[in-house]
């Protein structure tokens, strides 16, 4: 009896050190670059490819916002236009003629949004916010097309 005992007393004790190490080192959160590398790399050279590649990067916001349990979505926001912007450059320089045909007039022009982000109004973010992110998202979506493009080419 009394080993069992010890035994319960010592496994009470186990946790205690662990809370406080956790404590220390809090939880970062959710990691919205390695959601967005690992959903949009996923994504296949469809013609349907745009609509699942803003789902990558409206869920990676949404669940940054649970992550940090709704408290700075413009950081959120910040995070996700930051990595729209590394990877744009990347494939930029990947594929030197990508920058060109992405800014191209496109026949399909009319189904990229046009609209004037300096009036858009979104509670807790600012313009500036949003027409970077608007700016970046667009430029990304015909980048990684571009990028599709030429990579199955080179196949």
């Amino acid at each position: 009896m009394r080993i069992l005992q010890s035994c319960v007393a010592a496994l009470a004790l186990v946790p205690a050190p662990i809370l406080a190490a956790a404590d220390r080192h809090p939880s970062p959160g959710f990691d919205t670059e390695g959601y967005l590398v690992a959903c949009s790399s996923r994504t296949l050279d469809v013609p349907l490819q745009t609509p699942m590649l803003q789902l990558c990067v409206s869920k990676a916001r949404e669940l940054c916002n649970m992550g940090r349990e709704i408290q700075s979505e413009g950081d959120c926001l910040a995070d996700v236009t930051s990595w729209l912007e590394q990877d744009g450059a990347r494939i930029e320089s990947t594929y030197r003629e990508a920058s060109e045909q992405a800014e191209a007039p496109s026949a399909f022009a009319d189904l990229w949004p046009q609209a004037d982000c300096s009036t858009t109004q979104v509670a807790g973010l600012n313009a500036t916010e949003l027409c970077a992110y608007q700016t970046a998202l667009l430029k990304w979506f015909k980048l990684r097309v571009v990028e599709r493009h030429q990579s199955n080419r080179n196949r």
